[in-house]
């Protein structure tokens, strides 16, 4: 008689149960951070809950300065749970994403090992277990990348019904964090890849309905929110008022002197010159004494400012970009996020996140030898690497940013360890996938 679940199924039981047991510990043992509000998201949903719309904390004048699905969705917390119910939140996104890295390990054909071992190296990464206690886009963002992810390397979920369901979770994952845009502009060129790969008028037909209600998908979502800052602004800000400050903060004349040309490690704490706090008070200043009021006008002005930069210091900039690349890849978190932890776990999380780039590397390096077809099929994957990646070459860049990008890595650390066979197996063209092939590599538990 055939078992109801296959071992492969229980083993992805046992890993989810055991990373909810170790988020929810996270939520419980560091419970003080639960109402600390580091970037204002908090404060944000506490003026929805009041009935001041999205506004600056404390008035009830129009922000479009974060974005605003994470916000809207913690709001209900305020009257009911509140940093009990953020940390829960955290908690489900955390274990939710690690069935859809399993789900996507599956897609791509990876043994299911292999899958285990990606589901693992997500539950677990330091750096989102660290950030399940904070009420910040961490947790959810990942939680919506692998989503993406298990849905885009779906190649027998290619209907129209589909296609506009995946537009709609594009759509509030860039509600969430804007960078993921970036990621959208490579998925679009990913799937006129895949069209020219296959040279069949039905599956160019197929593509580009992917597109089209992908595209509606991403429209009924994000219109509103542009809609609204048309109105409140008078512009149609399609992301945030956020970019021209993360791309000044990078690209400044006190970051390039007292970071960018100091001893690599070094932070921007004062030690070299007046410091980052000084720096943006003066930054405030100017802005003030300009006239510039509203978060257009400053945002612009930033943004131009920080390109005015760019073009003065082309070395600087080109090192200061270096600079973020290691930044966002570093093995360790950096001051100020490294104070308090003990030098021995430093370490450890140092020596472990050596070891999954390098399995990361020895993945890519299979992928790409595997042939044409699997490259292709791992295009989501590569994707989300490279958008994150190259977005934070310019825009201020450190350890956290790269939460989002967590599933890529704990898939592709996977192919590292992944059989030949599983990775030579992949398919790009629906046609040509079996409905039982993911139960067949099942069987190789069993």
């Amino acid at each position: 008689m055939r078992p109801l679940l296959s071992r492969s199924s229980f083993w992805l039981i046992g890993c989810l149960i055991l990373c909810f047991i170790v988020r929810v510990g996270v939520v419980v043992f560091r419970s003080a951070e639960l109402s600390d509000d580091p970037d204002s998201y908090i404060q944000l949903a506490e003026g929805l809950a009041a009935g001041r719309g999205f506004s600056t904390p404390g008035t009830d004048q129009a922000t479009a300065f974060r974005p605003p699905f994470y916000p809207v969705l913690i709001t209900p917390f305020e009257r009911f749970g509140g940093g009990w119910g953020r940390g829960f939140l955290n908690v489900l996104t955390a274990v939710g994403g690690v069935y859809f890295i399993w789900r996507a390990s599956q897609n791509l054909n990876l043994n299911p090992l292999a899958g285990l071992f990606a589901s693992l190296v997500f539950g677990f990464d330091p750096l989102l277990v660290r950030y399940t206690s904070l009420s910040m886009t961490e947790s959810l963002t990942a939680f919506l990348a692998a989503t993406l992810i298990a849905r885009l390397t779906d190649f027998t979920a290619r209907s129209s019904a589909s296609n506009f369901l995946t537009g709609l979770l594009f759509g509030i994952t860039v509600l969430t964090r804007p960078t993921f845009w970036a990621f959208g502009g490579l998925i679009a060129l990913w799937l006129c890849a895949t069209e020219l790969k296959s040279r069949l008028s039905k599956n160019q037909q197929r593509s580009a309905r992917s597109l089209l209600f992908g595209g509606l998908g991403i429209l009924l979502v994000v219109s509103p929110w542009v809609v609204r800052n048309w109105i409140a602004f008078g512009r149609p800000v399609l992301m945030t008022t956020h970019g021209g400050y993360t791309v000044l903060l990078g690209n400044n004349d006190a970051f390039y002197d007292e970071v960018v040309n100091q001893p690599l490690g070094t932070v921007w704490d004062g030690q070299h010159g007046p410091g980052q706090a000084v720096w943006a008070h003066e930054v405030n200043q100017e802005m003030d004494r300009l006239g510039l009021r509203t978060e257009i006008e400053r945002d612009r002005w930033m943004s131009k400012k920080a390109q005015e930069t760019i073009r003065r210091r082309p070395t600087d900039f080109l090192k200061s970009c270096m600079l973020r690349f290691l930044r966002f890849w570093n093995l360790g978190p950096m001051s100020p996020a490294a104070e308090g932890i003990p030098s021995p776990l430093m370490r450890t999380i140092q020596v472990y996140y050596a070891v999954l780039w390098t399995l990361m590397a020895v993945g890519i390096l299979r992928i790409f030898l595997s042939g044409s077809q699997t490259w292709i099929a791992w295009g989501p994957v590569f994707c989300l690497v490279i958008a994150f990646t190259c977005v934070h070459l310019i825009y201020w860049s450190n350890a956290r940013m790269r939460a989002p990008v967590m599933p890529a890595i704990a898939l592709l650390s996977a192919a590292g360890v992944a059989s030949s066979k599983s990775l030579r197996s992949t398919k790009t063209d629906p046609s040509q996938i079996d409905s039982d092939s993911c139960e067949a590599s099942h069987s190789q538990l069993n």
